[in-house]
């Protein structure tokens, strides 16, 4: 990731206090410390108090000197992961940062060719290199994260177009990601390669109240991509049966249709599940998919890959945070397939005995679509929402795209995990009140390109603000002075 004018992002997040009883995050989080009742002691712990407090007018322009800084991450083979933080045009202040630490628990270490190298903290502590001119200031993980990251030499901001508009600047090797030694990074190159992605170019930034993050494939291949042909065009209709007022999240993709194009999807499916050892020599899913359903009297080979178009699921989380009910949408070719697919697979595979899910299911089907519901009430609110457009999440999803219909959609709707913040506390109930995270994606014409955005940031910091139990500071008494935003 390369850091394009940190300073502006950081006035970008000071600008969602406008309007509040305080000018930064810091100054709110000493108020709420000091707010405290008698015998009570505040804390967020020290790292994330200390992220906070760093949100301030001066801290935005000390984060100049970053203008430009790399972070490189990377998982080698034999695991764990390293890391490495370089900036092009250190001004002294990290230098002088790091010599501080090195006379506590750190200490100088053998040198780096003509660069000081420091460690910034008791043995295991990261390094950091410095002091030789036309060298950038490194920090990395190790010594050879260290080593790896001077080798690059001198680095520069090389930016333009998009790419130079304040934010973060992504760039990922999917194939990296896949030989590593770490199993949730395996995954994720899979996946990504899956989706089309030879290599990953984006961007990252929060502005005008929302935070954005955009991926693409950089020099498309053209429709010679086997995988994103795969890819179709969703039908806005197939978000209609999402409940709006229940569903914490909801994936729809349109794939297909043809048994090729899916065996490409479950491919994927294949390989990811696959990243992990343990799982490596477990069958193809589309056998394993095939054998269930025989035993049901179902031929998904005949009856439902040729007649699939893409899927729509949805589901809700009890108060655990565990899934409690959901709904899988199978979007057919046409009425007639729909038919087909409900008679032949739905039907067989959903009974008395529950078929292939050892839970009670619901089915019903709606023109070209088969509805398979589990958990209370799970389908009956799907249909409502079908019906009634004010009930479906369908016509907010829908309003998230513009031009080309999506290969893809997602959302989740974060305050409806309880693992975020306490039931009934201020955060809580601030991303209950505030909008979904929105994902979509595009593939096709050698082009793939994904989006997640979530809007409405500077509404919720201000709902959340007003709920804290905190009492502002009267003027010209706080320890943090307001100052006039640079």
């Amino acid at each position: 990731m390369v850091a394009v004018r940190p300073d502006e992002q950081c006035r970008a997040v000071l600008s969602l206090f406008e309007g509040t009883p305080w000018p930064h995050p810091a100054a709110a989080l000493v108020d709420w410390k000091r707010s405290a009742p008698a015998g009570e002691l505040r804390s967020l712990g020290k790292p994330l108090e200390a992220l906070i407090a760093a949100f301030n007018p001066l801290m935005a322009r000390e984060l100049e000197t970053l203008d430009g800084a790399r972070v490189l991450l990377d998982f080698p083979p034999a695991g764990g992961a390293r890391w490495a933080v370089v900036v092009p045009e250190d001004d002294g202040s990290i230098a002088a940062l790091a010599t501080a630490l090195a006379l506590t628990d750190g200490e100088t270490l053998p040198a780096e060719g003509p660069v000081r190298v420091d460690r910034l903290g008791p043995p295991g502590a990261p390094l950091i290199a410095s002091g030789a001119p036309g060298v950038p200031t490194v920090v990395a993980s190790d010594r050879e994260a260290l080593v790896s990251a001077i080798g690059r030499g001198p680095v520069g901001r090389e930016m333009d177009g998009e790419d130079a508009e304040p934010g973060w600047v992504i760039r990922v090797d999917p194939g990296v990601l896949a030989d590593s030694g770490s199993i949730a990074a395996r995954r994720a190159g899979e996946a990504l390669i899956g989706l089309g992605y030879g290599g990953v170019r984006g961007r990252a930034a929060l502005g005008e109240g929302a935070l954005e993050v955009v991926l693409r494939r950089p020099r498309p291949e053209g429709d010679a991509d086997a995988r994103a042909a795969a890819w179709g065009a969703i039908d806005p209709r197939w978000l209609d049966p999402v409940p709006i007022d229940r569903a914490a999240a909801v994936v729809s993709m349109a794939i297909g249709p043809g048994a090729d194009a899916w065996g490409e999807v479950l491919g994927v499916a294949d390989r990811i599940e696959r990243a992990d050892p343990g799982r490596s020599g477990v069958a193809p899913l589309r056998q394993r998919l095939a054998l269930l359903a025989l035993a049901r009297g179902a031929s998904l080979e005949a009856d439902l890959w040729p007649l699939l178009s893409g899927v729509t699921l949805w589901i809700s989380v009890d108060e655990r945070g565990d899934p409690d009910g959901g709904l899988v949408a199978l979007h057919a070719t046409g009425e007639w397939a729909a038919a087909r697919i409900a008679d032949r697979v739905a039907s067989r595979m959903v009974g008395e005995r529950g078929g292939l899910i050892p839970i009670r299911l619901e089915t019903a089907r709606r023109g070209a679509s088969v509805l398979v519901g589990w958990g209370r009430d799970a389908l009956a609110s799907s249909l409502s929402a079908w019906d009634d457009p004010p009930r479906s999440a369908g016509p907010m999803l829908r309003e998230a795209w513009v031009g080309a219909a999506p290969s893809r959609v997602g959302a989740a709707w974060p305050g409806r995990f309880p693992r975020l913040g306490e039931a009934g506390g201020p955060l809580r109930e601030t991303l209950a009140e505030g909008p979904a995270v929105v994902w979509l994606g595009w593939s096709g014409g050698g082009t793939t390109r994904d989006l997640v955005r979530w809007d409405g940031l500077d509404d919720s910091v201000r709902r959340f603000l007003g709920r804290i139990p905190a009492v502002p500071t009267p003027a010209g008494e706080s320890p943090i002075a307001a100052g006039v935003r640079p």
